[in-house]
């Protein structure tokens, strides 16, 4: 498995693609703290710490991210039937299947890194400093913890996606449609059926609280709620699991051609 793992870890460093990403976010992270220093003055007053905790406003947007970095691992196995050879030449697809895994985890996670490393940079290079670092640290960090787990579960529903549907394109939108829309969905059909059916309602308001996408909403508010910690890592994770399961079963069972 190390081998495999390290094997997929090379080949994604030598894709532009991931090059190419990074320097978007990273410049597109210039031009926001650039905005902000040249819009600071007697109306705008942006310190170092307070643009550091805008971070927490675009956690969510790592559910997304994440499918990216699948993309990026994934890389059209079954256009150019790479995913064919792995598995003609006796790989075991459970080997296939977690090493990929891994290696998007693990290049979200330093993506991850390098992107708040970056901007934790240019907010304390070119924005004023108010005495709040430590503070501003503590704040996103507590909002990392909430969302590094739910960020694994939708890397975990990602793969399921692309291992189960060929076309990484389709793939891609099916998963970012399950995190978009269903939760809006059971939202949707809990006020329809309050009314007429308060306990059904009530059943689809619970189930909306197991998706991935619910426990970074209000996070702002929720800095210090330990509860929310717990219940972030226990639906991400049960995500995380539930999915690997089911796109190890899938794959195992899928013939590949």
């Amino acid at each position: 498995m190390l081998d495999y793992l390290r094997a997929e870890c090379y080949k994604l460093l030598r894709r532009s693609y991931l090059w190419i990403a990074l320097l978007i976010v990273c410049g597109l992270e210039l031009a926001l703290v650039l905005l902000w220093a040249g819009l600071n003055g007697d109306v705008v007053h942006m310190t170092a710490s307070v643009a550091f905790t805008m971070v927490l406003y675009l956690l969510s947007m790592g559910y997304y991210a994440t499918a990216i970095t699948t993309d990026i691992v994934f890389s059209e196995q079954y256009k150019y039937n790479t995913m064919k050879n792995e598995v003609a030449w006796g790989l075991p697809r459970t080997r296939i299947y977690l090493g990929k895994l891994l290696a998007g985890s693990l290049l979200s996670a330093a993506a991850c890194v390098v992107i708040l490393a970056w901007y934790a940079l240019l907010c304390a290079l070119l924005l004023p400093g108010d005495g709040a670092a430590a503070e501003a640290l503590r704040t996103v960090g507590f909002g990392l913890l909430c969302a590094f787990p739910v960020w694994l579960g939708s890397q975990a529903l990602y793969f399921l996606c692309f291992f189960s549907i060929r076309g990484s394109t389709a793939a891609a939108f099916l998963g970012i449609g399950i995190l978009a829309i269903l939760g809006q969905l059971l939202t949707f059909l809990a006020l329809l059926t309050g009314a007429s059916a308060p306990a059904l309602a009530d059943i689809l308001l619970g189930v909306q609280k197991l998706l991935l996408t619910t426990p970074l909403e209000g996070i702002t508010d929720a800095i210090g709620d330990w509860n929310r910690v717990a219940w972030a890592w226990a639906v991400g994770m049960g995500w995380c699991v539930g999915a690997t399961a089911l796109g190890l079963w899938t794959f195992q069972k899928k013939e590949i051609s």
